[in-house]
């Protein structure tokens, strides 16, 4: 049984649409520690700093205050976790989502990465790039990628 899973969401519905999913999957929960983790984007790319926007780093006020938010709004996927058995907590990460995903995972000896996929059209992953799609080519985890249900039109 797997017993380090991390959760890789894209905001607080994400979280919770995946955390259902390892529940659903796992149903009690072993012991198993899970991460919900959310990737943040810097606010400033380092490729557009200059000496007048220098980029952010992690004591500046808005990273701060991001992550703090981040956390937050990740906390009900952690709960939900917690009261099926697992061990559960929440991280944020600032970078480029699918290498912060796939260092963090590695570094921290996880055994199976799960996260969402909106379902972009191909035009769309190609000019925007599919961060699952950036982790399964770069990660040797197992990665388990669960797409999010498609949207009604009104």
């Amino acid at each position: 049984m797997m017993q380090r899973i991390l959760i890789a969401a894209d905001g607080a519905a994400d979280a919770l649409r995946l955390a259902r999913t390892v529940r659903e999957l796992i149903p009690e929960g072993g012991g198993a520690q899970v991460t919900v983790l959310q990737v943040l984007a810097p606010p400033v790319p380092p490729a557009l700093s200059t000496p007048l926007a220098p980029p952010l780093t992690a004591g500046d006020d808005l990273l701060v205050l991001g992550e703090a938010n981040a956390r937050r709004e990740l906390e009900p996927a952690r709960d939900e976790l917690r009261q099926a058995g697992f061990r559960a907590e929440v991280d944020v990460a600032t970078g480029l989502p699918g290498e912060e995903i796939c260092r963090y995972a590695e570094q921290g000896g996880y055994q199976l990465i799960v996260m969402g996929r909106r379902g972009l059209g191909r035009l769309q992953e190609v000019l925007l790039g599919s961060v699952s799609e950036y982790v399964l080519r770069h990660t040797r985890l197992p990665v388990l990628v669960v797409q999010q249900a498609p949207q009604m039109k009104a």
